[in-house]
């Protein structure tokens, strides 16, 4: 339990810096390491809800990984699921083949890993096949006796009706005559021949009318026995088309043989495989030899394609050794679901099932597809088709211009695969309560969170881990082996960046990087080892590329262009700390706040608020001030003053109640006429009730200030006013623990808003009695007069207002 006068003490060195301690490192270098190495470190909660849903097989149950920025998100994603992916069977090949009925609906085939590779080699076989044989079988000589049996029986059928008309049309006293243009019927004479004009011209009318009687039957009679000679040459090329496709069915037959035998089992392979029998059969014509025609010059002749006999590979797996994983970082529409891709052909873009490429919801399916939340939210459509993909666990293939409402060239509309995968989207924490307060599908699809810390404890267990993760470093970008001294500094630096003595930071992009460069720094100063002297090293050149603004902003206050004064006191005016985040690099530094005093209702006015120049919680903490002045001051009547606080020579936004404590003290120091030691700075949150509250930023905050006193020079009785409750949040740097033991510099604790003043003013708060009133003498009472002096001048003003 902290003493009554603990807050007058400085904190010992101890307090403010957790230090590890060498001889724990299990290794004098780390290649001399026996542990196991850790690809992830620490998320124990991420991997259990990672585990569940990855083991859940409803197809309902994606997940979402959300925590802070550079906590190796994607990292823990892949490296956990490919452990688990090892473990399983690598899925199906898919295939997208010709569809015969409907040419722009290619049909999709599954097959087990690697026989798609195997079913497309054999159908170009099949294809080189046909195009050799069925040209055999034509000129074959069993082909031709039976074409000529067929033509002979037809040329016997022609002269048998032929020779019947003739012998009828001389019965009928007319003769046939066979012409180019067809068969000419004329009366015969006596001896058989045609009968010539001049005797037809001679008959009577009678004769002649009897003579186109009989023209008109025998003209019949030829049509009929024309009839029968079309019917049978009908019947005859029925019959040599008939016979070319039983030549063609014999020669499909025999290749198709092996490849419906063994893929008889698989429906939908066997239809396909008919489909083709009968579209080869129907169109054989194209496999036969064409005479080319004997021109002048050559002419390149068009020869068929066949391409409605290929197989497009789809999806291969034939070298995939477990389930797939697929990380995609680029997540558009076509990416995704894949493109129909077209071609140029006499001016125009055609297309065809040849041409569609798969996606990586494709490749992914039947394992896992890990995808960045930001990226496939950057646009409406990839997120929309993939629910609407996982809703009804298929895999469409559509254009995207189509689906905007554009007019496209013809397209296709392939047959949908079944899904069976887990997408794991990975984002920040924010994307994914946007996402379930305003999707409503997402809660329905996404039903697994695991969430990323960006902390872990500091215990043996967790050093142990982070021990090993650091040889794994080491391991994967080939570096120097670590002594156990740089490995005592890296964890240290673990917990300086995450502010906390009893944590270690899981964003471990800025470790993974400072391990790197005290590589380098090694290898420039010779060593056989990282050391930690080149860690040190490596730690301040990347603060010194970092910091120019920061030395920049000290040497402005420094040279007197911004005033903050570090020696003597001042009454109503404190130094104040701010943290300025940079992205790259977070600072503190050293700020004048003053307050102001008059009579008025105005009540404690932020002049920063006025003008726009701070933020809600800003504004929040001075409104606590408020509440804290009239729970110490108010119980003898309403304060009546004006008061105005502000952070001198502040021009940007300034946010946050960590200067609450600093400016409460600014005002009572203006209300009690006492000053305020300028030699310390102070930083802390404060309660209605006058509790002081933890900040964040404290160890940059505290090395803001010590480094502007080391550049004036430290005198001894400079210092930092923290919260106590931040305690355990210091990880300061060893240059000011080193000055806090050689008694050059200090940080002190409070816990109270009067701790704090007795600090600051070397004079007691004061304890409000039972009667309403402070000790004499004290800080208090003299604000209690100075409010009371204020109330007799407002009430008096108030008097003379009224005679006027």
């Amino acid at each position: 339990m902290p003493q009554e006068t603990d807050h007058l003490l400085p904190l010992p060195p101890s307090r403010l810096r957790r230090r590890f301690d060498p001889r724990k490192v299990p290794f004098t270098t780390s290649d001399q390491a026996d542990c196991p190495l850790e690809p992830v470190v620490g998320q124990a909660r991420a991997k259990q809800a990672l585990a569940f849903g990855l083991a859940m097989r409803d197809m309902d149950y994606h997940l979402f990984v959300d925590g802070p920025q550079h906590t190796g998100k994607t990292h823990l994603v892949r490296s956990f699921v490919e452990r688990i992916a090892a473990e399983l069977p690598p899925p199906d090949d898919w295939v997208y083949v010709h569809n015969f009925r409907q040419p722009d609906r290619p049909k999709a085939l599954a097959f087990p890993p690697g026989e798609g590779r195997v079913f497309a080699r054999e159908m170009e076989r099949l294809v080189e096949d046909l195009k050799r044989r069925i040209p055999e079988a034509f000129e074959a000589e069993d082909y031709a006796k039976r074409k000529e049996a067929l033509t002979n029986r037809f040329k016997h059928q022609r002269s048998e009706v032929f020779s019947r008309l003739d012998r009828w049309v001389r019965e009928q006293g007319y003769v046939l005559r066979f012409e180019p243009t067809g068969i000419v019927v004329a009366p015969a004479d006596e001896d058989g021949k045609p009968l010539p004009e001049d005797r037809i011209r001679e008959m009577s009318e009678d004769e002649r009318a009897a003579l186109r009687e009989r023209s008109d039957r025998v003209q019949a009679q030829v049509t009929e026995a024309l009839r029968q000679v079309n019917a049978y040459e009908k019947e005859l090329e029925t019959a040599q088309k008939e016979l070319e496709r039983q030549v063609v069915r014999s020669v499909v037959d025999d290749l198709l043989q092996g490849l419906l035998e063994r893929y008889g089992h698989m429906t939908k392979v066997r239809a396909y495989l008919e489909a083709v029998r009968e579209d080869v059969v129907e169109h054989h014509e194209r496999f036969r030899k064409k005479e080319q025609p004997q021109l002048p010059f050559p002419v390149p002749s068009e020869q068929p394609s066949f391409r409605e006999y290929r197989v497009n590979l789809f999806v291969d797996n034939s070298e995939t050794t477990g389930a797939p994983v697929v990380v995609e970082s680029n997540p558009t529409f076509p990416n995704l679901f894949g493109r129909i891709e077209r071609q140029a052909q006499f001016g125009a873009l055609v297309t065809d099932f040849t041409l569609l490429k798969a996606g990586s919801l494709h490749q992914a399916n039947g394992g896992f597809l890990v995808i960045p939340a930001l990226e496939l939210l950057k646009f409406w459509l990839p997120w929309d088709g993939l629910k609407r993909a996982l809703r009804e666990r298929r895999a469409f293939m559509e254009d995207p211009a189509e689906q905007l409402g554009f007019l496209v060239t013809r397209s296709l509309k392939p047959e949908p695969i079944p899904l069976n995968l887990k997408v794991i989207l990975v984002g920040p924490s924010y994307v994914y309560h946007l996402l379930y307060a305003y999707d409503p599908q997402f809660p329905k699809l996404f039903k697994v969170r695991a969430q990323m810390a960006g902390r872990m404890d500091w215990g043996g267990s967790e050093v142990e881990e982070f021990i090993a993760y650091l040889c794994g470093l080491v391991e994967r970008y080939d570096l120097m082996p670590l002594h156990r001294g740089a490995v005592a500094r890296l964890v240290e630096l673990a917990a300086e960046l995450a502010g906390d003595q009893k944590r270690l930071t899981l964003q471990l992009a800025a470790v993974e990087d400072v391990v790197r460069e005290s590589d380098y720094q090694a290898r420039q100063a010779g060593h056989q080892a990282i050391m930690a002297a080149d860690v040190e090293k490596a730690i301040a050149a990347r603060r010194r590329r970092a910091s120019m603004l920061e030395e920049r902003l000290r040497e402005a206050i420094l040279r007197g262009f911004i005033r903050v004064e570090t020696e003597g006191s001042r009454v109503g005016q404190v130094n104040g700390l701010s943290v300025i985040h940079l992205g790259d690099h977070v600072f503190g530094t050293p700020n004048r706040i003053t307050a102001s005093l008059g009579v008025g209702k105005e009540g404690v006015i932020a002049i920063d608020r006025e003008s726009k120049l701070s933020g809600p919680i800003h504004t929040k903490g001075v409104l606590i001030l408020a509440g804290f002045l009239r729970e110490r001051f108010a119980g003898r009547g309403p304060l009546t003053l004006s008061a105005g606080l502000a952070f001198e020579q502040s021009y940007s936004t300034i946010d946050g109640d960590s200067a609450s404590l600093a400016e409460a003290l600014a005002l009572i120091s203006r209300l009690s006429g006492v000053p305020l030691r300028q030699d310390l700075a102070v930083t802390g949150a404060i309660s209605q009730q006058g509790q002081v509250q933890a900040v964040g930023g404290v160890n940059q905050k505290i090395e803001g200030f010590f480094r502007l006193c080391q550049a004036r020079g430290l005198t001894g009785s400079q210092g930092v006013v923290i919260p106590r409750a931040n305690l355990e949040s210091l990880m300061l740097h060893p240059d000011i623990v080193a000055a806090c033991r050689r008694g050059r510099f200090a940080v002190y604790a409070v816990d109270t808003v009067e701790q704090a003043v007795e600090l600051l003013t070397g004079k007691k708060a004061g304890q409000l009695s039972r009667a309403g009133n402070y000790p004499r003498g004290s800080v208090y009472y003299l604000v209690q007069k100075e409010l009371e002096r204020l109330r007799e001048l407002a009430a008096g003003k108030k008097k003379r207002a009224k005679k006027k």
